[in-house]
């Protein structure tokens, strides 16, 4: 029993680590990037929005649009030493990943069943953007890997960085801080050439999904909370 709870204490503070967020990233990257080449004869495409605000920013540092998606990977693995450095007595272990995709699987489920219930009851139709069903599945990994690395790791914790030296308590801090990442990943999805058409409740469904998305980062970290997501809009979108 004391192996047991030893090696479970283990996987709860290893699947939340630095190092495992980054390692977990490698594979929906690359296989969000086959997707997208294999089903569009264009490089740029239909691209997950958060995505291209990246790729955007990365060529503002004269980078070729072919090339960028060689530079995230590598960015990727470069950030593998350091977020190993940062995961003091973190080991990999291929059995822990595959506990990760199970539970991420298992929360997508709950997430699925419930604000799919919501969606039911409010009469709001829920469904891909008619792309096809290998582009949607492409689409979702891009939405659970870049939207979680935009809304959640980084603008969520700029904030929470900007905040705690306006408010005094870290409770206050975090709980503003949450409502203005899940509010702003919410409106992105009405920004852009692809956004969809404006509607309350869909936007306040999506403020309630980012916030429980950004719950699941405090409890769980990226890696959890990116394969979550990306299996929740599967669900929706294929």
């Amino acid at each position: 029993k004391k192996f047991i709870w030893s090696a479970m204490g283990n996987y709860w503070r290893f699947s939340r680590s630095a190092y495992y967020s980054v390692v977990s990233a490698l594979p929906l990257l690359v296989v969000y990037e086959i997707l997208v080449i294999m089903t569009q004869s264009r490089y740029w495409g239909i691209r997950n929005a958060a995505d291209m605000w990246i790729r955007t920013f990365l060529m503002a540092f004269d980078l070729s649009a072919q090339h960028l998606t060689f530079v995230m990977i590598g960015i990727a693995f470069a950030l593998i030493p350091v977020a190993k450095a940062r995961s003091y007595g973190v080991k990999l272990k291929a059995n822990f990943f595959l506990l990760m995709l199970a539970e991420a699987f298992t929360y997508s489920l709950v997430l699925g069943a419930v604000l799919q219930s919501i969606l039911r009851l409010s009469g709001l139709a829920a469904g891909g953007p008619g792309n096809g069903a290998l582009q949607n599945f492409a689409l979702s990994l891009g939405a659970g890997l870049f939207e979680e690395i935009i809304f959640r790791v980084l603008l969520l914790n700029l904030l929470f960085f900007i905040l705690n030296y306006i408010f005094k308590t870290k409770v206050t801090t975090a709980v503003i801080s949450v409502l203005a990442a899940s509010f702003l990943f919410s409106l992105s999805h009405y920004i852009g050439s692809m956004a969809d058409s404006w509607e309350l409740y869909s936007f306040m469904f999506r403020w309630i999904a980012g916030m429980i998305f950004t719950v699941l980062y405090f409890m769980r970290g990226f890696a959890i909370t990116a394969y979550t997501h990306a299996l929740y809009d599967i669900w929706v979108l294929v």
